[in-house]
């Protein structure tokens, strides 16, 4: 019966300083400054590399779509949520109609790094709240508007581009070193 009685203290001793501990941990954050903000009333500040919304762009000089409807996007894209169809025009092509399904989208970037003409870019925003999921079906004149109210992210397709190609620096140097090498032997 000792045995029994002596188990029966120690778990409940365990118990104790378990709660004790828990209760602990409740106190401190009990006591902490909220981080909490009010989100439509106070806008969060976004880290530099926020990478947000799909947008379309315009080309400032000539105040025309930079999209080129070469479909790209359209045929890189894994859920396949993009749907662009080309217009042919003398000078050159321009995208007839342009769909993003932004309810399917996983924000994987890829259709922003292979954009020849960086047409399509991603903002500092995420800010497109719906009730009806119909309102997630974006059309070119949506994307342009989209691309006008926020503020591009860093990353265009061409920065992107020259951010993981390999140095050319390195690479002439290893040339010159392999040349070297095979003259030498």
């Amino acid at each position: 019966m000792r045995n029994g009685e002596n188990g029966l203290w120690l778990e409940s001793w365990r118990t104790a300083r378990a709660v004790v501990n828990a209760m602990s941990v409740t106190l401190k954050n009990f006591l902490r400054k909220p981080v909490t903000v009010q989100y439509p009333d106070v806008k969060r500040e976004y880290p530099d590399r926020f990478r947000g919304i799909l947008a379309l762009t315009y080309d400032p000089k000539t105040a025309e779509e930079n999209c080129i409807g070469c479909r790209l996007c359209e045929y890189v894209c894994p859920p396949q949520v993009i749907k662009v169809e080309m217009l042919k025009a003398e000078k050159r092509n321009y995208a007839k109609s342009f769909f993003l399904e932004l309810y399917a989208c996983e924000f994987c970037e890829l259709c922003v790094q292979v954009c020849p003409t960086d047409a399509i870019i991603m903002m500092k925003s995420f800010d497109l709240a719906t009730s009806d999921r119909r309102e997630l079906l974006l059309d070119k004149d949506r994307l342009h508007q989209l691309g006008l109210m926020f503020e591009p992210s860093w990353a265009t397709g061409e920065k992107l581009r020259i951010m993981q190609a390999p140095p050319k620096v390195e690479r002439k140097a290893e040339l010159g070193k392999k040349t070297g090498e095979e003259g030498t032997e």
